[in-house]
């Protein structure tokens, strides 16, 4: 018998509150009915950011996608939101019509006492045993797939990172081996729709349309979970899955099997595609400032090794300032959002209760009150003689603040290092001349294109 994790009894009547529209009295523009300035948004975040900051204030009025709110923007407004003394702050209502169509009921979208079950539940699948043993599963999958970019014809980056990041996740997350064949390409499209899902405009399931697709995607997903759950009851086994399958409650019961593949859907998704952003930049930057290339090689030679052990990863400085720099400029997660559940203050104005926010920790990363020369990739700025990062709080937040701050941060940076080591040992690389390719923003950064690059073996 199962039982659902013991959440104590809080008032969730805010849930049942419709949004608020009335934000006359805050300075702004929504930009087109219904749809605002979703497109504008998805085509140059940055800007439309930067016109509403300078023209408005840290608080102004914006409609995205049918959701009127407020574009917040300001490292002390940020404090104040992430912190949350009064708890205020709704993480579930703020996603409830974005990310929470694809993905209730997750660690990132539940708030307050909601959450931190949920976070105790996944801390030991990040704790350092947990990921000194993920270590060991990594490193062979990354040599086999990094040593195969090599035999590729018209070597793109992007689907090539997110296939090898795919192998990862499924064997440190699932335990699967070898994800190959049918399976493996249903796996790959359903996280593609999945992904592309988010960004419908049209959130109904029209046969054909991309919402629906998503829909489609996440359900494969939870039939394919499910499998695995009941045959890795009773098992043993470093892998994510199997560890929260045989995990109990306080009472010695399982945890409900659709309470694990909520999670397990999510990590997935946050897991995989965050990580496949965030090294597509680090290549696309070492690639077009190839002193940093360089850096980094003397680095991993100084190693004098083909893959890098757990106790290896501090000595791996270079590579970390390359990963903070990259995700300073292109943050995986470039907006987040909150809904107020009281009336509150930001930035000098009232903001009623159930008011959406719409939180731009891209823009702050790019503050010239905080960052030497804001535009330019200069990793230095996180060595500890500049600390760059250390001149607000809340300056610097690729991965949230608060409460909701990802628990998988650390793993990122790990996968990064383990990942950059390699293929940085195996190549040299570099882009068409003078190559600056638009920039996709949403629903994660990347180089539109997919950062085509010239291999050249090492060695």
């Amino acid at each position: 018998m199962s039982s659902a994790i013991k959440k104590p009894a809080i008032d969730k009547s805010y849930m049942n509150e419709e949004d608020n529209h009335d934000l006359k009295h805050i300075p702004g523009e929504y930009g087109l009915p219904f749809f605002g300035k979703a497109v504008p948004i998805m085509k140059d975040l940055h800007n439309v950011i930067d016109h509403h900051y300078k023209t408005y204030g840290e608080v102004s009025r914006i409609r995205m996608g049918g959701q009127d709110g407020l574009l917040i923007v300001g490292a002390d407004n940020y404090r104040e939101i992430y912190i949350d003394k009064t708890k205020n702050f709704s993480a579930r209502m703020g996603y409830d019509k974005t990310l929470a169509t694809m993905y209730p009921d997750t660690i990132l979208l539940s708030d307050f006492d909601d959450h931190r079950p949920l976070r105790r539940m996944f801390q030991s699948a990040f704790k350092n045993d947990a990921m000194r043993t993920y270590v060991e599963m990594m490193n062979p999958v990354l040599e086999k797939n990094i040593k195969q970019f090599a035999g590729m014809d018209k070597f793109v980056f992007f689907p090539a990172v997110k296939k090898t990041l795919l192998d990862v996740a499924s064997k440190v997350f699932l335990g699967i081996d070898d994800l190959d064949g049918d399976e493996a390409s249903r796996l790959i499209k359903s996280f593609i729709d999945s992904t592309d899902g988010l960004l419908a405009l049209v959130r109904k399931e029209i046969p054909g349309g991309k919402y629906k697709r998503g829909k489609d995607g996440i359900r494969y997903q939870r039939d394919f979970f499910r499998k695995l759950i009941e045959q890795r009851r009773g098992t043993e086994g470093t892998d994510t899955l199997t560890y929260l399958s045989n995990e109990r409650d306080d009472e010695g019961n399982y945890f409900p099997v659709d309470e694990i593949i909520d999670q397990m859907v999510f990590l997935l998704f946050a897991a995989h595609d965050t990580t496949t952003s965030a090294l597509c930049h680090m290549v696309y930057y070492t690639a077009k400032h190839p002193e940093w290339q360089q850096r980094l090689r003397e680095e991993t030679e100084g190693f004098n090794k083909p893959a890098l052990n757990y106790d290896d990863l501090d000595g791996c400085v270079i590579s970390e300032l390359v990963f903070y720099e990259s995700l300073r400029l292109h943050p995986s997660v470039p907006m987040m959002q909150r809904r107020t559940i009281r009336e509150c203050e930001l930035g000098g104005y009232r903001i009623p209760a159930n008011t959406i926010l719409f939180i731009a920790p891209t823009y702050n990363h790019r503050l010239p009150e905080f960052w030497t020369d804001p535009d330019k990739f200069d990793p230095e700025r996180f060595a500890p003689h500049r600390a760059e990062q250390k001149n607000h709080s809340f300056c610097y937040m690729p991965f949230g603040g608060g409460a909701h701050k990802c628990i998988g941060m650390h793993f990122a940076i790990m996968v990064s290092k383990l990942f950059m080591h390699q293929f940085v040992s195996a190549y040299d690389y570099s882009t068409p001349d003078n190559y600056d390719p638009k920039m996709d923003y949403m629903p994660l950064p990347k180089p539109h294109d997919g950062i085509p690059l010239t291999l050249k073996k090492r060695g």
